[in-house]
């Protein structure tokens, strides 16, 4: 193109009237498939004349920073990471160019990436700053590159040619100069769409790249914009507008469809991710309008930021900072305050605390750098104090005090470790620095209480055998009705591998077959780490399995904030050292641990001891049949059968461990009565228990195939045990019981020889019983009796518990 001249004031006033300013952020030029999108949002909903400012595409920026940062101290590992630069900004050169336009943009890449391996080998100096403002320039040429492929007239055009500025901590830019020169450019050519350079200008006089900061992209959209004098400037980011609070963190947010401008700037000032604190600065507030949108999904809502006449009293935007540090400078040293307060940030909160003699400045860690330069260069260290692991919410809107939402915050903020609760001078905000740091779970938590919406509970389910898949299937077919009242959502499904995880609920539907597909390796203990950012309410862990290692980090799922449900025995039937280490951890965290299911699958035991500890009644002993296997395998033996046939048959339909060991040893049984004999206070350990087993001690230990292959050789012992009962006019049965006597406990496991009449020697195949006797049940017990095992009553029984379970923390559905 030619040299650029002044255009005419008619063409001025045509530029101001007609051209608009979209930003384009790294995520939305991600990848080759992000530029086309965005090459398409160009042409449909950009003018012809329109300016397009762009930001390094992905992560090109961070890339450059390791290069640059590795290149004094691991020369060889940035060759290396200057090599995956290369590849990965040619590549997107080589996938959306041809012919002369890809031979051309190609050659100017390897220029570029020749001049890096100069200056990699110190033959060529390149300043940091003017590193750093290849990943824009990169951007502008190849997208306008690809427009042009596409039949578009485009051009692209270095900031730096035209945005001058003066060097400082947040560049100052020249304005008149910076006009005349982008008008000078622009003049000429109407009806072309212009990509443009954004975070970067050039200092005045020595031409130097200056930085305009992290982020600094859509300072730069609304700064051109200011330039031209154009009426709108449009954002376009990978969210669909300004939410109620950061999607990333909390749930169920809500697109807002307009923002004033003093609740915009206060947004910005709190150090919002949406908008950057100098978006605003550049800005002619009766003239242009600015509008977030999202550039995933064009048709979505957008947030329009003007001059409205009149702007509700009401909060709309809850923001949080987790990285918050506080300066004090005592109140005697006037002169460094008025110094420090005349510098060029402005601080979240400002106070003089009662009883102290100081003054207190909050800033978000971005700023602190800048500020113990500023410090340093005022030799003043003797004189300011600085304390980090501080933290900030607010809740932003016009009026705030006025609203219903203020004293929700102030209460709910004063649960925490309050330092300072203060509206902000334009009464836009209001905002709470806390002394921790904030977790999702509590920012959820204030989003749905300040705007009313529904809670929300994640559920990691481990374990997809037998029951893990009956239940999810059960909660598939009742989940529509669970989810009336809150937002009960599956985050993830495992096995001992595998997971599948999803925050926004995965899809139940084929869920087998989408497991297979999307489900990756995984380590527990660094999943633990990630969950508490899952963005809940609550969280329950569904141990569906009958892993010991899973029971042994219950400790660390409680201390992770998570509640448990559990079909797994080992945990609670653990040695007494790690149980009362998981009780402990429990308490300490107030989380809720429900397992009706490991014992008597879905019959209400667990709950029935519990009632009536609570009423005030005192469980003496409690004794039955607690195994629905053992149950099946005694109420079909009948001394004609061989028993090692009973155990094949008992296995192929399900109702064994995969060991069936596990039962015949009455390991599964122990636990069982552990588990009762703990519910009601008994300090029970496996030693205290009389096991008398029908596995033999040569099969104890061999391997599970030889184990089933030698089988057999249960079938004398147990022959020898049916006919001694039937010698006393008895049937043999696997009992356990326990009781208290005097305050000694007494427990015991094996077999016992019980009449015929007896209600124990008539059940059902599978049906468990369980015989208690209390102070008020003293003369005839109370008995709960039903299925023992088997996929549905246990899933249901797990279902149970999850209702249960959401009623206990408050969020109980329909």
């Amino acid at each position: 193109m030619n040299t650029p001249v002044n255009p005419s004031p008619e063409r001025i006033r045509a530029i101001a009237d007609e051209v608009h300013v979209h930003k384009f952020g790294g995520s939305s030029l991600a990848d080759a498939y992000c530029y086309r999108r965005v090459a398409r949002i160009v042409t449909e909903h950009a003018g012809v004349s329109d300016l397009v400012v762009v930001s390094a595409a992905g992560d090109t920026t961070n890339r450059i920073i390791a290069i640059a940062d590795a290149r004094e101290t691991q020369p060889e590992y940035a060759a290396t990471l200057l090599s995956s630069l290369q590849r990965f900004q040619q590549g997107l050169i080589e996938e959306l160019l041809s012919g002369r336009l890809l031979n051309q943009v190609m050659a100017q890449s390897e220029a570029d990436f020749e001049r890096w391996q100069q200056w990699l080998i110190g033959a060529e100096t390149i300043e940091r700053a003017e590193l750093c403002a290849y990943g824009e320039l990169w951007s502008s040429r190849l997208l306008a590159a690809l427009l042009q492929k596409q039949g578009t007239r485009a051009d692209y055009i270095d900031a730096r040619t035209f945005l001058e500025a003066a060097d400082a901590a947040e560049p100052v830019i020249d304005t008149q100069t910076s006009r005349s020169q982008l008008l000078a450019r622009l003049g000429p050519y109407p009806g072309t769409r212009f990509i443009v350079t954004g975070f970067i200008c050039s200092e005045s006089g020595s031409g130097r790249t200056l930085l305009l900061g992290r982020n600094g992209s859509d300072y730069s959209a609304t700064l051109i914009a200011s330039l031209i004098d154009s009426r709108q400037t449009t954002i376009w980011k990978d969210v669909a507008g300004v939410y109620s609070a950061d999607p990333r963190k909390v749930e169920r947010v809500v697109s807002l469809p307009s923002l004033d401008w003093s609740e915009a700037e206060e947004l910005a000032r709190l150090g919002s991710p949406v908008l950057h604190p100098r978006t605003f600065q550049p800005v002619n507030r009766d003239r242009m309008v600015i509008s977030v949108r999202s550039s995933l999904k064009v048709e979505n809502q957008q947030t329009r930021i003007g001059q409205y006449d009149y702007t509700e009293a009401q909060g709309k935007v809850l923001t949080s900072l987790q990285d918050v540090v506080l300066f004090s400078i005592g109140l005697a040293h006037r002169g460094l305050i008025a110094r420090f307060e005349s510098n060029q940030l402005q601080p979240l909160l400002t106070w003089d605390e009662e009883n102290s003699s100081e003054r207190f400045y909050a800033f978000h860690q971005n700023h602190l750098d800048y500020i113990r330069n500023w410090i340093a260069v005022s030799d003043a260290e003797h004189q300011v104090r600085e304390v980090s692991g501080y933290s900030m919410i607010a809740l932003v809107g016009a009026r705030i005090q006025e609203t219903k939402q203020f004293s929700v915050l102030r209460r709910e903020v004063g649960e925490q470790a309050l330092r300072r609760f203060s509206i902000s001078d334009n009464k836009t905000s209001a905002i709470a620095i806390l002394g921790q740091k904030l977790d999702n779970r509590l920012l959820n938590r204030l989003h749905s209480q300040l705007f009313n919406f529904r809670r929300s509970v994640g559920v990691l389910v481990i374990g997809r055998g037998n029951i893990g898949s009956e239940w999810i299937e059960l909660y598939r077919q009742q989940s529509d009705r669970m989810n009336e009242n809150v937002d009960v959502r599956i985050l993830g499904i495992a096995n001992s591998r595998r997971l599948w995880l999803d925050y926004s609920g995965v899809d139940l539907q084929d869920w087998q077959d989408n497991f297979e597909r999307l489900a990756r390796p995984y380590v527990l203990t660094e999943l633990l780490r990630e969950l508490p950012n899952a963005p809940c309410d609550e969280l329950i862990l569904m141990d569906l399995t009958d892993a010991n290692a899973i029971s042994q980090l219950y400790p660390s799922f409680f201390a992770n904030g998570m509640h448990i449900i559990s079909a797994n025995k080992r945990a609670g039937s653990a040695e007494e050292s790690l149980y009362r280490e998981i009780r402990t951890i429990q308490h300490e965290y107030k989380r809720e641990w429900l397992y009706n299911t490991t014992v008597g699958a879905g019959l209400p035991l667990n709950y029935a001891l519990n009632d009536l500890i609570r009423s005030g009644d005192h469980i003496r002993s409690i004794s039955g049949i607690f195994s629905g296997t053992m149950s099946w395998l005694f109420e079909n033996f009948d001394g004609h059968v061989k028993f090692s046939d009973l155990v094949l048959q008992a296995k192929a339909e399900g109702f064994t461990e995969p060991d069936p060991r596990e039962d015949l040893s009455c390991h599964d049984i122990v636990r069982k009565l552990l588990i009762v004999a703990r519910e009601i206070g008994a300090q029970l350990d496996w030693n205290d228990i009389e096991i008398h087993g029908l596995v033999p001690e040569s099969l104890r230990d061999v391997p599970v195939a030889e184990f089933m292959q030698r089988l057999g050789e249960l079938d004398a012992p147990m022959q020898a045990l049916w006919d001694e009962a039937q010698k006393e006019g008895k049937v043999p049965r696997l009992m356990a019981s326990f009781s208290v006597a005097d305050g000694r406990s007494h427990a015991r496991v094996g077999i016992e020889n019980i009449s015929v009449e007896d209600m124990l020697t008539n059940l059902i195949p599978g049906e468990n019983i369980f015989v208690i006797y209390s102070d008020w049940y003293h003369d005839m017990p109370l008995v709960i009796s039903g299925p023992g095992a088997g996929r549905k009553v246990t899933a249901g029984g797990v279902q149970s518990d999850l209702h249960q379970l959401l009623a206990r923390i408050g969020v109980q559905p329909h």
